[in-house]
């Protein structure tokens, strides 16, 4: 018995010390992610067309979104079709009610906003659009990094973090197609 005893004690031991060994450090990327994937981030501008066939322009960025200890790509997408801007933050997993969604963002690592946007049709992803969108896209020009909190009743938040360097001039012409000028000109914006 003593035998069995000492053996489980030794197997347990074991056991978590392989698991301590085997946890990324602090400094090292969300799991399943490539190492520099966050520093390749880039703004990806594309030509569209919305379900009813109306062309329009479109950005999309990729970064992650984290739960419960489990790391996701997730996506940023900036849209206008007939003059409306939408914001889309998508994601697998991302349930979310019928309901307005709160959440917090920070850009640069400054203090958390409160924020509310809505669900998707499909209760998938977070939608932001019209006037409201043109002023959250106009507070990413010149900024580094986003990070965004979705606040779901009864649960863990939800966090999303984007590289968003570079928005400005990929961004810029959406606005201006869904709202007219929003913010400076682009010569006139500083460093």
């Amino acid at each position: 018995m003593k035998r069995h005893q000492a053996l489980s004690v030794a197997v347990a031991l074991a056991l978590w010390a392989g698991a301590a060994h085997a946890m990324p450090p602090e400094s090292e990327p969300a799991p399943g992610l490539p190492s520099r994937a966050a520093d390749r981030a880039r703004w990806i501008p594309v030509e569209a067309r919305n379900h009813a066939g109306v062309s329009g322009q479109a950005a999309v960025l990729f970064g992650v979104a984290h739960e419960r200890g489990r790391y996701r790509r997730a996506s940023l997408r900036v849209e206008s079709f007939d003059g409306v801007m939408v914001v889309h933050i998508d994601v697998d997993g991302l349930s979310l009610g019928p309901w307005a969604v709160a959440v917090r963002y920070s850009l640069d690592g400054g203090r958390f906003v409160a924020d509310s946007w809505q669900r998707s049709a499909d209760g998938a992803s977070l939608a932001l659009s019209g006037e409201h969108a043109v002023q959250f896209v106009s507070e990413l020009y010149g900024k580094a990094e986003l990070r965004l909190a979705v606040v779901r009743p009864l649960s863990v938040p939800f966090v999303f973090a984007f590289k968003v360097a570079g928005a400005e001039p990929v961004l810029r012409p959406i606005a201006e197609q869904a709202h007219g000028p929003a913010g400076p000109a682009i010569s006139e914006a500083g460093p």
